[in-house]
């Protein structure tokens, strides 16, 4: 609120007789009272502690440029809901991270050891720094497979959420007693062979770069 300077009438001096009525000095009275009343002193869901502290239900800033500045701590009991960006230079602490539309949880951090978990539907490329190695999608599995080929579906998925072959895919047999060769063939955008020159469960790695 931007009070209007007040012109002084006095100065005045104590013990002389009363001046008449002095309308500029009443108008001008009158006009700064009529800025003190102003909505916030009359409405009852606005109120002051006396030490700087200011309650309200609810506060707008439409002032062009810096809007709200904090300059101590500030805690929000409720929603924070910010419509522009939010920029926090310092850090923010906070147990997860959701979506602004469903409030799904796109990531986890409440372990609080700095370890971050990722719900199962995390969709996207995650980059290394610098860009120059990703990696879109992986899965594997424990499964039985005979000489004869045992058809796997391997579920990778590009960034967009379609089907789509797998960069690169590893096996092994879980047992260290058999020497068994595995060939993987027939690979599609969700499924591939395995075969086995002795039968063994095998462990794969389906990766998507």
């Amino acid at each position: 609120m931007t009070f209007a300077t007040y012109g002084n009438t006095g100065p005045f001096t104590n013990n002389v007789t009363p001046p008449g009525i002095n309308a500029t000095f009443l108008n001008n009275v009158e006009s700064f009272l009529d800025q003190i009343i102003s909505s916030a002193v009359a409405d009852a869901n606005v109120t002051a502690n006396g030490s700087g502290a200011l309650t309200v239900v609810s506060a707008t800033m439409t002032a062009a440029g810096t809007g709200l500045t904090v300059q101590h701590n500030a805690l929000v009991s409720g929603v924070l809901t910010t419509t522009g960006n939010h920029v926090a230079n310092g850090g923010m602490n906070v147990n997860s991270i959701r979506d602004n539309v469903g409030g799904n949880l796109a990531m986890d951090l409440s372990v609080g050891t700095g370890e971050v978990k990722f719900p199962v539907n995390m969709k996207g490329v995650l980059k290394s720094i610098g860009g120059l190695h990703t990696l879109t999608d992986w899965n594997a599995g424990f499964v039985g497979v005979t000489t004869g080929g045992t058809t796997i579906t391997h579920g990778l998925k590009n960034a967009s959420g379609v089907a789509t072959a797998a960069t690169a895919i590893v096996a092994t047999c879980a047992s260290s007693g058999l020497a068994g060769v595995i060939t993987i063939n027939s690979q599609n955008t969700t499924q591939f062979v395995a075969a086995t020159s002795v039968n063994c469960n095998i462990f794969w790695v389906a990766i998507l770069l």
